[in-house]
């Protein structure tokens, strides 16, 4: 018999395996990487077009009048055959080499710096789904803490409860503290059943985040303690500057438009051709083998190519523009993931001590209730005091981590 689906067994996880996870499934990274392969294809082409080129054509044709016949579009090398009167046949091999042409080297160099970007593009996805990742994991441990901070409220409750009967059983409290300890209880339950539903919440959140089957139970492990970096703030900023995809992708765009500018420059320059081309044909006195070199130089474009030169410019223009917000961009980052990594380390401190503080207080308020020297409602509120300081311990923790997370995808770190 089938297992129902609530009846299946938790998948375990790391944050480094719901990573994976969510890399593996992300359209996002699906998207980036068929830009990347768009892009090194157009590169390809680019390359190409250096290369020598040979096309086999044929020509049948039969009429009174002379003739210019060409092969069909998209051919290269295309071909153009002047073809006698009557009846003609002709089969035709042309090669074609680019022996000089500036123009062909720059569309190269730009194609190479789209793939670039493209490159710097998918790092900048990855990072990102790798953050939302951590966020929505980080949730979870987060929840789990205050699930655990409240059900130590509630066993503790559950005992000042029981204390709190005896003590009226045996005619040495009041009624009053029975029920006060008995609403504290109900209120610990119900903020018990709020965290768990906060846990169930950061699970949902954290599956949608690694676009996963929310039909398939997941199980997070680990917690939230994590090392803060050791290098420092300058050495972050430069590493952002040279790792981040934002920062790769808009330098390699910038280089890009450079590249179209000289192309577009180099349409003025002169370019030389080789060319082979071999003939069979119907006709005797046609046909035979022929080779040539062909050099273009453009004179009069109608102001085609001034106007290609200046949109390249104004392409470029941007480019730049775009380069340098980003290295402000990744510096603003990094420079606050410092300040939210110097405040979460003071608040995980002091939280630290106001638990060991609290827990303290409670013991001794415990104590004094046992003695008959203080009321429970002391001990209630010292109760309260340490389940509070156990929430903001597992807060400024969460903190510290997201503040190390954002940090890492600050400066471009590789998931």
């Amino acid at each position: 018999m089938l297992q129902s689906v609530s009846a299946q067994a938790p998948e375990k996880l790391t944050l480094a395996s719901a990573i994976r996870n969510a890399l593996a499934n992300s359209p996002f990274q699906t998207a980036a990487k068929a830009d990347l392969e768009g892009a090194k294809a157009s590169e390809r082409v680019a390359r190409a077009n250096t290369g020598p080129q040979i096309s086999a054509n044929a020509f049948g044709t039969s009429g009174n009048n002379a003739a210019a016949y060409g092969s069909p579009p998209m051919v290269e090398p295309p071909v153009w055959m002047l073809v006698p009167t009557g009846s003609f046949l002709d089969a035709n091999l042309s090669l074609m080499v680019p022996l000089f042409s500036p123009r062909l080297r720059s569309m190269i160099d730009s194609a190479k710096g789209q793939s670039q970007a493209a490159v710097g593009d998918l790092d900048e996805v990855r990072a990102d789904i790798a953050l939302a990742v951590t966020d929505a994991y980080d949730r979870v441990l987060l929840a789990r803490q205050m699930i655990r901070a409240e059900e130590s409220k509630v066993a503790a409750t559950q005992e000042l409860v029981k204390t709190a009967k005896a003590m009226f059983d045996a005619g040495q409290g009041i009624e009053a503290s029975v029920q006060r300890s008995q609403a504290e209880l109900s209120h610990a339950e119900r903020s018990l059943t709020s965290a768990r539903n906060d846990e169930a919440k950061a699970l949902i959140d954290l599956q949608a985040a690694m676009n996963a089957d929310f039909n398939r139970p997941i199980d997070p492990s680990g917690d939230l303690n994590v090392e803060a970096p050791t290098m420092s703030l300058e050495d972050s900023i430069q590493l952002a500057k040279k790792n981040r995809g934002l920062v790769v992708s808009a330098l390699a765009r910038q280089n890009s438009t450079n590249s179209e500018v000289r192309a577009a420059q180099d349409q003025r320059k002169p370019q030389l051709y080789g060319a082979i081309m071999g003939d069979a044909t119907n006709r005797s006195d046609m046909g035979g083998l022929s080779a040539g070199l062909t050099l273009s130089i453009p004179i009069f474009d109608g102001g085609r190519i001034n106007a290609q030169v200046a949109q390249a410019r104004s392409m470029r223009a941007k480019a730049t523009a775009t380069a340098k917000q980003a290295l402000i961009s990744v510096e603003r980052d990094v420079r606050q993931a410092w300040l939210d990594i110097a405040t979460a380390k003071a608040n995980l401190t002091s939280s630290e001590s106001a638990v060991r503080a609290s827990a303290a207080a409670f013991e001794v308020a415990a104590l004094r209730v046992r003695a008959g020297k203080a009321i429970l409602v002391e001990q209630l509120d010292a109760l309260e005091a340490l389940i509070r300081a156990k929430s903001d311990l597992a807060q400024a923790q969460f903190d510290q981590a997201m503040a190390i997370a954002k940090l890492n995808r600050a400066m471009g770190a590789k998931s």
